[in-house]
């Protein structure tokens, strides 16, 4: 039997409209936040925060970004919030274009191809890069809120390890789709040659 021939491939392509309907209505939101974030940081209050003394407050505080906006952000770190956030955005529009793409790869029928494995690497690759960032970047300001002077809070390392832990586990549940992915098409390739 054919693998892209399975009876569930009607319900797949059932449920990847729905999910179409999703993807799209979030890059919107996101395209949003993309204009709006940077309007919102070049409006806030001029003040002497830079951004080491951003990074290690924000990492102790709950609402960390809002409630410091009130304090007044030095210039550079206006100029570096913006370029950060419009490439935090960019890339996370980039993760949904290839994964509307890959929906709609699934939406056709054409779940084991190579276009839809193409589609999730690109999404899976983009997305462990901003992991990572992000990763580095919260370890750096949980270090500097142990260095900074005159700073009262520290960072903790257990919540830092439970994100983490968190990402990992979606990492890793991310993957396992992408390798049975590459094994369905590998799969419906051999169905096809031994026809």
């Amino acid at each position: 039997m054919q693998v892209q021939k399975h009876a569930r491939i009607s319900n797949i392509r059932k449920l990847s409209r729905y999910f179409l309907f999703l993807t799209i209505l979030t890059m919107i939101i996101v395209a949003i936040g993309a204009i709006a974030l940077p309007v919102i940081v070049m409006m806030a209050p001029a003040g002497d925060l830079t951004v080491m003394a951003y990074l290690a407050k924000a990492v102790t505080i709950e609402d960390g970004f809002f409630s410091l906006l009130r304090e007044g952000l030095s210039t550079e770190l206006k100029v570096i919030a913006v370029l950060a956030s419009l490439f935090f955005f960019g890339m996370i529009e980039l993760v949904m274009v290839h994964i509307k793409q890959l929906l709609t790869c699934f939406h056709e029928g054409e779940i084991f191809n190579k276009k839809a494995v193409f589609h999730a690497k690109r999404a899976f690759n983009i997305n462990l890069i901003l992991v990572g960032i992000m990763f580095v970047v919260e370890l750096m300001a949980i270090a500097l809120s142990y260095v900074y002077p005159g700073h009262e809070a520290t960072g903790s390392f257990a919540h830092f390890f439970g994100k983490s832990f968190d990402q990992l586990i979606w990492l890793g549940a991310c993957l396992l789709l992408l390798w049975s992915l590459e094994i369905g098409v590998d799969l419906n390739e051999e169905a096809e040659l031994t026809i």
